[in-house]
């Protein structure tokens, strides 16, 4: 899969080898936001007016309930996870760089995920795993980016 019109194949794990430097797709699935989901993650973990109170968000600068960026980068995660894209031999996450909330996202807006392989290099200290450097970014139903990061992974050699 070495296209860049190319998506990963149903049911097809994906091993190192499988990944390369300029490939892209989008992962299959959606998430869309609700009102309630949105409040609920602000009160738990970002408590402010413009995450929980729907009054006092419509006199903040965005003009109404917006999704948390701790709640957006959760939904990057559930995104591949609930999917019925192939499984990687991916072993651990190594970093995560480059957060950027890049517009609002609302209650009712549905999200995908664009991913974007940036480098695979060899494991010098595990022979029998590789590194890969994906750009992830939730795009809306406008075709906006609205959050993006880059995630470093470790994933395993072909057996």
């Amino acid at each position: 899969m070495h296209d860049s019109s190319a998506r990963p194949s149903v049911g097809e794990v994906r091993y190192f080898e499988d990944f390369a430097p300029g490939e892209e797709y989008t992962q299959p699935g959606s998430y869309t936001l609700t009102e309630e989901e949105i409040r609920e993650v602000g009160e738990r973990w970002d408590p402010q007016p413009f995450h929980i109170d729907p009054v006092a968000a419509k006199a903040s600068i965005f003009g109404g309930l917006v999704a948390s960026s701790v709640h957006l980068f959760a939904i990057r995660t559930a995104i591949p996870a609930g999917s019925e894209a192939e499984p990687s031999a991916a072993v651990s996450a190594l970093g995560i760089d480059k957060l950027r909330v890049r517009a609002p996202v609302r209650p009712g807006d549905e999200l995908t995920l664009r991913i974007r392989t940036l480098e695979c290099r060899e494991s010098r200290s595990r022979p029998e795993l590789g590194i890969v450097r994906n750009e992830n970014e939730l795009v809306n139903q406008h075709g906006g980016v609205v959050f993006s990061s880059e995630v470093a992974f470790l994933v395993s050699r072909r057996p």
